[in-house]
């Protein structure tokens, strides 16, 4: 355990307005709720609940053994948390639930693969099986199949006949420890005779691992999940790290400093190209073991920049540098697990930063360990991403409900005189408000079809020009040097068309979703004015906010067209002509850049499109709900509240929450 948890703290500042409104808003709500009836009561703790429930996920990605787990670990409060030398075989997704409710006393879970996931892998060699199988890559298909036996049988071994029994099941306990967590994500040396023989039971099957615990230093909830490194040999890793992110807030990318970017896989530079920039911290760990430290991090900040550069990623990407060897000696207060080297590189660090005629402290070892600029850089954007988009939600919603409120309100006291509207156009308002419904509905349906099949259009045309201009620059090349050598076309221009087909649909959805929601709310705030005639005063029902569009990260996902060294070699050999060449390639670019698309469609645009319609279908059925009420004679509940009279009148107590809401908003 951690000595000196307190300097979890540092970084908190960044999330101190966003805690600050959260307050003001709840306040506001209690107000709302004690003027509401009980259908508005309930809507109104459902809001309280969504605050309640705020948790933000981080993801920590990188390559194997760059340090992900040591960093969870130490803003964990828990140095030795999480294994941090796990073997390659070891494919867990392990999420730190900080602060987050849990059913009953749970304090871990831990599921395994579905048996239709493990069949994909074990059958088919997982993603890594099914390049090799598109691009005829035999000899390395029957190497995977030959080392995913060996992973089987060892498997089997250890479950004997629990094998098969628990596939698509999970192990929950209230609680964990080193021993409990290791069974399930770290396998182990199974020739040390030290090791326990329950470590790794059960890791080839673990699909994720969930721990939870409370650490008061924090001032919110949070997830922060860690991947396994991107660079394993059959690819489930990366299915499984950008599974992770997809929904992510923040994405850490953790890098070695005698490695940084210069010999990162480029899967892990294709999937953070897919953020924005302001989603991705970058921390360069292990500068400790850099022999001249002061000198060598400007040198690889420099080299950092231009990689990010070359990959389409604003330079300008918060890049932190540090050392989680450092910071587990602040936050232990044991300085002494340093080694001679790492004391060396931070006593250099120390003068650098003027800290010279200061005595040693493990304050400042943590400020160099890099640790506070991390958490400030995560909690910054914590708060203007989705701190500040669940707080827009609320207060959104805040709004109506008050509207809603008042309107009830005044329907109330207009039904002892008979002062509704009971004839809307000829019709009842019953059918009035039946036909907004089915209108939207309708037109909902129409929006989300001609999105889908425009974007779909424009991916198509992506694959066919990029299929074009590749099989065009083969036969270039066959023309000019024969049937002698290799040639191979980087899919970086295809991923460009895909964003920026992407990236268009997002932009007409929230054109037309927004100019459609906005219709949507005038032709309902047009029924209660009609209802309830000119007695609503200042009244306003606000269209629904656009969905938020996320990262397609579907996009930076490998395909058999990155894949390098032997397969395109053999690729090349096994062809005889320029037509066998030119057709082949042809059929396997289609294939790939397809794989591609359907993804993002399958992934992306069908989740974002449900989003549109589910949005304004939520919206729709509360405000329905709200004038069918109105329209009817209210209930004796409801009668009751109206009869309560509150020190100041319904009125004036909802005008000043609603004038509290709209200036914060402002």
């Amino acid at each position: 355990m951690a000595r000196n948890d307190h300097l979890l703290s540092v970084g908190n500042e960044a999330l101190s307005e966003m805690t600050e409104t959260m307050t003001s808003l709840t306040t506001q709500i209690d107000q709302l709720t004690e003027v509401a009836d009980a259908r508005s009561s309930a809507r109104l703790a459902a809001l309280k609940t969504k605050m309640e429930n705020f948790s933000a996920s981080v993801t920590m990605v990188g390559q194997v053994k760059a340090g992900k787990s040591s960093i969870v670990n130490i803003l964990a409060g828990r140095p030795n948390l999480l294994p941090s030398d796990v073997n390659p075989w070891t494919s867990v997704v392990t999420t730190l639930n900080i602060n987050t409710r849990t059913e009953g006393d749970t304090r871990s879970k831990f599921t395994f693969f579905e048996q239709e996931e493990w069949d994909n892998l074990m059958v088919g060699g997982g993603r890594l099986g099914e390049l090799a199988n598109r691009a005829g890559a035999d000899d390395e298909m029957d190497d995977i199949r030959r080392q995913i036996g060996e992973m089987k049988a060892k498997s089997e071994e250890r479950l004997g006949k629990h094998f098969d029994l628990i596939l698509g099941q999970s192990h929950q306990y209230d609680y964990f420890d080193d021993e409990l967590i290791q069974r399930y994500v770290c396998l182990g040396d199974e020739d040390d005779p030290d090791i326990d023989p329950k470590t790794g039971r059960f890791a080839d099957v673990t699909k994720s691992a969930e721990l939870y615990m409370d650490i008061p230093q924090y001032p919110i909830s949070l997830k922060l999940c860690d991947t396994p490194g991107v660079n394993d040999t059959f690819m489930v890793r990366e299915q499984i790290t950008l599974r992770s992110l997809r929904g992510s807030e923040v994405c850490i990318v953790v890098l070695a400093a005698s490695q940084a970017l210069t010999t990162m896989d480029m899967a892990l530079m294709r999937i953070i190209a897919q953020f924005e920039n302001r989603q991705i911290i970058l921390f360069v760990n292990r500068i400790d073991e850099l022999s001249d430290p002061v000198n060598q991090v400007p040198e690889i900040r420099d080299r950092i920049q231009d990689t990010l550069k070359q990959n389409n990623i604003d330079a300008s990407t918060s890049v932190v540098f540090g050392s989680a060897l450092w910071a587990e000696a602040a936050i232990t207060g044991n300085p002494d697990i340093l080694t001679e080297e790492s004391r060396d590189a931070l006593n250099t660090f120390y003068l650098a930063a003027g800290f010279g005629d200061q005595a040693a402290s493990l304050d400042k070892i943590w400020a160099l360990s890099g640790l506070p600029d991390l958490l400030l850089a995560m909690n910054e954007r914590i708060a203007e991403g989705a701190g500040t988009r669940l707080l827009d939600r609320v207060r959104h919603r805040a709004r109506n409900i008050a509207s809603q409120i008042r309107a009830t309100a005044v329907a109330k006291t207009l039904s002892k005189s008979d002062g509704i509207v009971r004839d809307l156009d000829g019709a009842s308002p019953d059918e009035a408000i039946a036909k907004v419904s089915a209108e939207y509905e309708k037109k909902t349906s129409e929006l989300t079809t001609k999105l889908r099949d425009k974007v779909l259009e424009r991916l198509a045309s992506a694959e066919a020009n990029f299929v074009k201009r590749a099989t065009d620059s083969l036969i270039s090349h066959l023309e000019q040097n024969g049937e002698q050598g290799t040639w191979q076309y980087d899919p970086a221009g295809l991923r460009t068309l895909q964003k920026a087909a992407y990236f268009s649909f997002a932009r007409s959805m929230r054109k037309d979703a927004g100019v459609l929601y906005a219709s949507a709310a005038a032709d309902i705030e047009a029924l209660y004015q009609k209802l309830l005639g000119n007695h609503l005063g200042e009244f306003n029902i606000e269209a629904p906010i656009v969905p938020r569009v996320p990262p397609p990260l579907g996009i930076g996902r490998t395909i058999a067209l990155d894949l390098q060294s032997t397969w395109w070699r053999r690729w090349w050999q096994r062809r005889k002509g320029f037509e066998a060449y030119a057709a082949d390639y042809t059929r396997l670019i289609a294939s790939e850049a397809n794989s591609i698309t359907k993804d993002i469609e399958e992934n992306q645009i069908a989740a974002v499109l449900e989003n549109v319609r589910a949005t304004l279908t939520d919206f729709m059925a509360e405000q329905k709900d709200t004038l069918l009420s109105i329209s009817h004679s209210p209930d004796r509940a409801a009668a009751q509240i109206a009869e309560q009279k509150p020190q100041k009148s319904r009125d004036d107590i909802l005008g000043d929450i609603l004038k509290d809401l709209s200036n914060e908003a402002a």
